[in-house]
């Protein structure tokens, strides 16, 4: 019995040391065998690195824009052609290779250089360009039908479409590792960003960057020794991050289909330089916004200056500030209604005179409004104090930044939606005197005001004196659709207070007259009965004189949908307003648009029409 358990004892003390052999074989065999007919002395750790620097990223794994409809602002997959390094001798046959080329356009030489030069997986370009090459849906099924080893037809997502106006309001991306490095330093940055992934360099990319960066890149390996031979059966593998709640959706206020026409009208009629905005009449949100020059998301040009958001950029707005200083009037001055003024085409002090050479003759301030004269609004704003001026500005909207801001939103101080938005201004002077008065009533002088804000001053006259925020982000959702939060509407008060709501209804009362009676007459052959008030600002730069053309106004008059505002710089200083016209062919537009004339919001159209 003794020696049977003796027996037994050696023979499990011979089974463990097989059982260790065969473990610590098996264990060598894989850190340091190769495959068959690999004659690289690389572990199977250094191959693996090796692998990894033949991936490359299909998606950067960031966030997206979507319009109020749910319709994609960015991120499209389009079939693109990447090239992986690989030894030249398992590319394939030469004949498949040599039909690559045709079908690419380029002699085989050139494919063969390209390839051997080869450092790291790349998308095929656009011959002398940065730009990825757009695969027909032929060439993409010709290539498919290629029998070659380092060539794979993936897709990649693309932030611009490149089909499309670029969106200054949207912005753009752009490397900024200097700017990761900083908030990695001050604790700010949420993420785990790679220093070389671009971030929100302008617009709603840059207010909104913190939400947008993702939780990882979706990466396509494609498998080598390390000969650069392709490891058979392993191929092309795909990663990505497995979070049903990432990348995030942005979800904005804006109409694509709108933005989209206006765009393309913007360019058909002329418009080179200046801005067109267009708000929901009740919310005051942003419905369409946009801004010329246009410029190329995908290839900035930072000296020169496109890319900034012209809606944004407080400028000299001329007779559309005739508003302010005669709702400022209306509610200082007793008996401003019924006061007459007489306009003989010259002030008498200041080198000032009315656009009318003749003049006007003896004329009211609701005449002067709708004429756009300027000795009325001179002699008012000549007897106007100053702070008057300064405090109806404000209460109107003006001289302030008004889109959509909080101290702390979503642990996020000072937050903005509006990526570079100027606050303007009445005064610059230090001492203000008769003529700085006079000038600043009409417009001129140091006034500033954006068309952001000029839209928005229609919104609070039509919301009985109510300054609201305009916002361009309305939601955010995760990627699943569950939202994770809403940007609530709220308003943007004065600390003057408001104006009264009759004074509301006189000046959109006169801004009716503007287009029965006064300088925009040629607005009552649009498809909307249509209010609004013109503007035409002198600006003086390195010793040259140009106008900008402004038009502000609302339609339909009896339902009012959408507040407008309307900028086109440097135009020649005889002519036309071509705002007006171009304020014509957006309201048309959006009567097109809105087939059906029922009201937006009808209780602001039953206040409105309770104001008469």
């Amino acid at each position: 019995m003794f020696t049977s358990k003796r027996r037994m004892f050696y023979s499990l003390m011979l089974f463990t040391v097989i059982f260790i052999c065969i473990a610590i074989r098996m264990a060598w065999m894989q850190l340091h065998r190769q495959d068959a007919g690999a004659v690289s002395k690389k572990s199977i750790a250094q191959l693996s690195v090796l692998q990894r620097e033949r991936g490359i990223v299909l998606d950067s794994g960031r966030g997206h824009f979507y319009d109020r409809n749910g319709i994609p602002l960015t991120g499209k997959q389009v079939p693109m052609l990447v090239m992986f390094p690989i030894d030249p001798a398992s590319r394939g046959l030469a004949v498949h290779q040599q039909q690559l080329a045709a079908i690419l356009g380029l002699p085989y030489s050139e494919l063969d250089l390209y390839w051997k030069q080869l450092k790291a997986p790349t998308v095929w370009t656009v011959k002398g360009t940065k730009q990825p090459y757009r695969l027909s849906s032929t060439q993409i099924q010709r290539i498919e039908q290629l029998s070659l080893n380092g060539v794979r037809i993936l897709p990649m997502q693309t932030r611009y479409d490149a089909t499309n106006a670029a969106k200054q309001w949207l912005g753009f991306i752009a490397e900024q590792p200097e700017l990761l490095l900083a908030q990695r330093a001050s604790g700010t940055e949420r993420s785990t960003t790679s220093l070389n992934t671009p971030i929100g360099a302008a617009g709603l990319e840059r207010t909104f960057d913190p939400f947008l960066r993702g939780i990882g890149p979706t990466i396509a390996t494609y498998f080598v020794d390390g000969a650069r031979r392709p490891l058979y059966g392993l191929d092309t593998r795909v990663s990505r991050p497995n979070n049903p709640f990432y990348p995030l959706r942005i979800i904005t206020t804006v109409d694509l289909s709108i933005q989209s026409k206006l765009e393309a009208y913007a360019d058909q009629a002329g418009l080179t330089k200046g801005a067109i905005v267009v708000l929901d009449a009740a919310s005051g949100d942003v419905v369409a916004m946009v801004s010329k020059p246009s410029f190329d998301p995908n290839h900035v040009d930072l000296k020169e200056g496109s890319w900034g958001n012209r809606a944004l950029k407080a400028l000299v707005p001329g007779s559309i500030y005739k508003v302010v200083t005669a709702a400022a009037a209306l509610e200082t001055i007793p008996g401003i209604e019924r006061a007459t003024f007489e306009c003989h085409g010259e002030y008498g002090k200041y080198g000032f005179s009315c656009w009318k050479k003749d003049g006007h003759g003896l004329i009211s301030l609701e005449e002067g409004f709708a004429k756009s004269c300027n000795i009325v609004f001179a002699t008012i704003g000549e007897h106007m104090k100053a702070e008057t001026l300064t405090r109806y500005a404000s209460m109107l909207g003006l001289s302030r930044t008004v889109g959509w801001q909080s101290e702390r939103w979503m642990d996020i101080a000072h937050f903005n939606q509006l990526d570079g938005e100027e606050a303007g201004r009445v005064f610059a002077a230090k001492q203000i005197d008769g003529g700085v008065m006079v000038q600043s009533a009409v417009g001129q002088r140091d006034v500033l005001v954006s068309p952001l804000q000029a839209a928005n001053l229609v919104v609070t006259l039509l919301n009985n004196g109510e300054v609201h925020a305009p916002r361009l982000v309305k939601e955010i959702r995760y990627a699943n659709g569950q939202l994770l939060t809403s940007v609530p509407k709220h308003l943007s008060p004065s600390p003057y207070g408001s104006i009264r709501p009759d004074t509301t209804h006189h000046l959109m009362h006169w801004m009716e007259e503007v287009v029965t009676d006064g300088t925009g007459t040629a607005l009552k052959r649009s498809k909307w009965k249509l209010a609004g008030k013109s503007g035409t600002a002198q600006v003086k730069k390195h010793g040259h004189t140009t106008n900008n053309h402004w038009f502000i106004g609302y339609g339909p008059v009896t339902s009012p949908r959408y507040a407008v505002a309307i900028v086109s710089e440097n135009k020649p200083t005889i002519g036309s307003n071509q705002a007006t016209s171009l304020f014509k062919g957006v309201m048309d537009l959006l009567a097109d648009h809105d087939s059906d004339s029922a009201p937006s919001n009808s209780s602001l159209g039953s206040r409105i029409q309770d104001l008469r």
